[in-house]
Order: C-alpha cells, then sequence, then structure tokens
C-alpha cells in the first residue's frame, strides 16, 4: 500500500511496481510490520499479527531478547518529486517522554496533531536508486558564512556574522531559533528578498567569488554546492512564501547521491529529503518532529529541543562489499542492516527476520522450505526459521535484517 503524500512522485512507485500511475502522488511504499500499516502475508493475515503470534520462530533468539515480539525494522520505497517536511528523530529516551507527555495531553496516538505516534527512536538510513538529493545536518559554519555571503543580502550578511561570533554549536542554535521565530508579512518580504538575492547569485555564476580578504575553505566546493542550494532556495521560497524553513535550508548541507550511494540519519539530524528514488530503511517508527516545509504538524519548541547543531559533514554511508556481488550497508545502530546482492548473490543474512525487496529483474529465491519467483517492486518477508536464502536468476535484491554480533 502506497502512502499518497504531497510531496510524492506521479510516477516513479507506479513505474517500480509495474502499475499504471493516476496522476496521484506517490510517495512512499511501506514493507513492514509497523502497526499504522503493516503488510500482509498471502492469506491475509497482518504481519506484526503473525510476528506476534509466532514470535520465535519468525525472529529467533537474538531479535526476539533484544526488541520483544516485534519486527524493529521497516523498509521504505521512497519517490519524492518535492522536498519533504525540514524534520528531526528523537532518541530513544526522548521518543518515550514524548509519546508519555502526547498521552497525557490527550491526544489520540494516529492524531496528525502528534510529533510522537510511538515510543521507539527513528534511526533511518537511505540507499540511492536513482539520483537521490536532501539536505543533512548542519554545514562547518566557516562554509556556511562564505554562502550566505555570496547572497549579498544584509539578512544573509548578517547570519554569517552571527556565526562567526560564538561557539559553532550555540551560533546555529541561536540563528535557527531566531529564523524559526519569526511569521507574518516581515517573514514573508523577507523570504521573498532571500528568494531573488538566491536567484540573482545563481545567475551570476558567482564571478566575483569573494569575502573580507578570508582564505576559502574550498573554493570549488563552495560554489557547486552554493550553486545547487540558491536554485533549491528559489524554489521552495516559490512554494512556501511565508515559511521560515526556507531560511534553515540555507545553513544545510546539501546532499546529492547517484544510485548506490546512501546517506544514515541518526537522532537529533535535521533534514529534508529533496527529490529522487530509494531504498529507505528505519527502525520501526513513525515519531517525525518537523519544523517547516509542510502543511502537517509542526513542533518548532521540540525540534530545537532535540536537534544536533553541532556542525557536521555530509552524513553519508559506505558499504562493505562481502563479495563481487553482495555489498552490505550497516549503520552503528541494533535495528538494521541492508544488504543489496545481485546473482549470483551469496553472504545473504543467514538467520533472523528478513525482508526482501526485488529493485530490478527476476529472481528466484530459495530457503530450506520454499522457492519463491520475485520481480521488481514485489516484496517476500522470510522467517528465521526459514534458515538461510539462496539467490538465483538476474536482477537485484535488497534484503533488510537484524544484525548479529
Amino acid at each position: 500500500m502506497t502512502r499518497d503524500y504531497a510531496w510524492g512522485s506521479t510516477n516513479l512507485i507506479p513505474r517500480f511496481l509495474g502499475t499504471p500511475a493516476d496522476g496521484r502522488p506517490q510517495a512512499e511504499l511501506w514493507v513492514g510490520a509497523h502497526p499504522a500499516d503493516p503488510a500482509r502475508l498471502p492469506d491475509g493475515t497482518r504481519l506484526d499479527d503473525h510476528i506476534r503470534d509466532h514470535a520465535e520462530s519468525t525472529l529467533g533468539d537474538h531479535a526476539l531478547e533484544t526488541f520483544g515480539p516485534r519486527l524493529p525494522y521497516l523498509v521504505k520505497a521512497l519517490a519524492a518529486a518535492e522536498p519533504l517536511s525540514l524534520q528531526v528523530h528523537p532518541t530513544s529516551q526522548r521518543a518515550r517522554i514524548g509519546f508519555e507527555l502526547e498521552n497525557q495531553a490527550g491526544i489520540a496516538v494516529g492524531s496528525p496533531e502528534r510529533s510522537y505516534q510511538d515510543c521507539f527512536h527513528k534511526p533511518e538510513m537511505i540507499v540511492a536508486i536513482t539520483r537521490f538529493e536532501g539536505m543533512a545536518g548542519f554545514r562547518d559554519v566557516e562554509k556556511t558564512a562564505q554562502i550566505l555571503r555570496l547572497l549579498e543580502h544584509p539578512w544573509a550578511d548578517r547570519v554569517a556574522k552571527d556565526l562567526d561570533t560564538a561557539p559553532a554549536y550555540q551560533a546555529l542554535h541561536s540563528v535557527v531559533s531566531e529564523i524559526l521565530d519569526q511569521s507574518g508579512d516581515g517573514l514573508r518580504q523577507l523570504v521573498g528578498e532571500v528568494a531573488e538575492a538566491a536567484a540573482a547569485a545563481e545567475q551570476r555564476g558567482h564571478q566575483a567569488f569573494r569575502t573580507s580578504g578570508r582564505m576559502y575553505l574550498d573554493r570549488a566546493s563552495v560554489e557547486r554546492e552554493s550553486t545547487r542550494l540558491f536554485a533549491q532556495t528559489a524554489s521552495l521560497a516559490h512554494k512556501y512564501p511565508a515559511d521560515p524553513g526556507v531560511l534553515v535550508t540555507l545553513l544545510l548541507n546539501h546532499v546529492v547521491l547517484s544510485p548506490g550511494e546512501a546517506m544514515f540519519l541518526d537522532a537529533g539530524v535535521v533534514h529534508a529529503y529533496s527529490s529522487g528514488f530509494g531504498v529507505e530503511i528505519m527502525a520501526s517508527s513513525d515519531n517525525v518532529v518537523r519544523a517547516g516545509l509542510t502543511p502537517k504538524h509542526v513542533d518548532v519548541p521540540e525540534l530545537l529541543r532535540i536537534a544536533n547543531f553541532t556542525p557536521m559533514p555530509a552524513p553519508l554511508w559506505e558499504p562493505t562489499a562481502v563479495s563481487s556481488n553482495t555489498l552490505t550497508y550497516r549503520p552503528p545502530v541494533a535495528e538494521f542492516a541492508l544488504t543489496i546482492a545481485r546473482e549470483p548473490g551469496d553472504r545473504l543474512p543467514p538467520e533472523g527476520p528478513r525482508t526482501l525487496l526485488c529493485l530490478e529483474g527476476e529472481l528466484v529465491v530459495t530457503s530450506a522450505h520454499a522457492r519463491h519467483e520475485l520481480r521488481r517492486g514485489q516484496t517476500l518477508f522470510v522467517s528465521h526459521s526459514d534458515g538461510a536464502i539462496a539467490l538465483e536468476g538476474e536482477g537485484t535484491l535488497a534484503v533488510a535484517s537484524v544484525p548479529v554480533g
């Protein structure tokens, strides 16, 4: 079942599934056992119910003892045609606190007015299938100051100066707090002016690239990122002309992934995906704290409380080659790892609950008990009791699993 969020692409998921496009934006295809949208087995049984009723055989000792009778990860096919909301995910501790506070406030679970739909954290990783763009983590403040000065706008010049006057974490927290506190006609005017300045700076091509005699960290890097960033700013301002999130995006790393490249987002990393198609895997949670670029519920005070304002490089994640045909992406979380295999795929995860998603071609997956044929867009849940799996055919398979050891 797909989720028809407004930012979704009208054709990427239908093409992936081999179904006709109907003009609706289709943003996410959930593949997992989250109670908000669980997959169903061939007999119609909900996957979360099946796991709860057969926990030992489906999960195995490690996953069951670590996470209880639940599938600890969620897989999605994500197709973005427009930027997602400016958002952050909580730590496990903050998720428990936020969930309970919203319960005490009488906000029903499932309500769009909640930020915390469950009590779990939500680290996540996206692996690009097509070119994929997004924003993630606060950029080095010196580089951000250089980019902002290219706008040649008083607001941008003042922010650039503010970033130089305090420790980076404090400076970014102060600047973002001030930005997100703005509203009304003044904000609309500022967003419009900054968008015009961004469009003009993009057209200038940054021929007169200079700043008060300071050395550049990497001139080519700043030029490349600022060109993409200013085009995005003008586009966002057109869609969200009175949203302070447009201004916050100027402070974030602009990330471009080629197919097969990945980005890992831990708790506290402010981010927003922009465009492209990818496989996303995360801890099984639907907790999202938003600050802008969305018609959905926003909670600025909570985002300011839990966001990580320490500058960081773009949070890319490198896979490990376990064979000539198999890559494993294993970020530092207990809930999930993702293996991408091409036939003949070997060294696939041999135990625990595994979720398979065929990314390309036609494949045959065999286990001790069954043989399954998969084509692009089809999925399969493999229980721990099914044992090791083997792959034949011509295609590409994503295998989500719970890492052991």
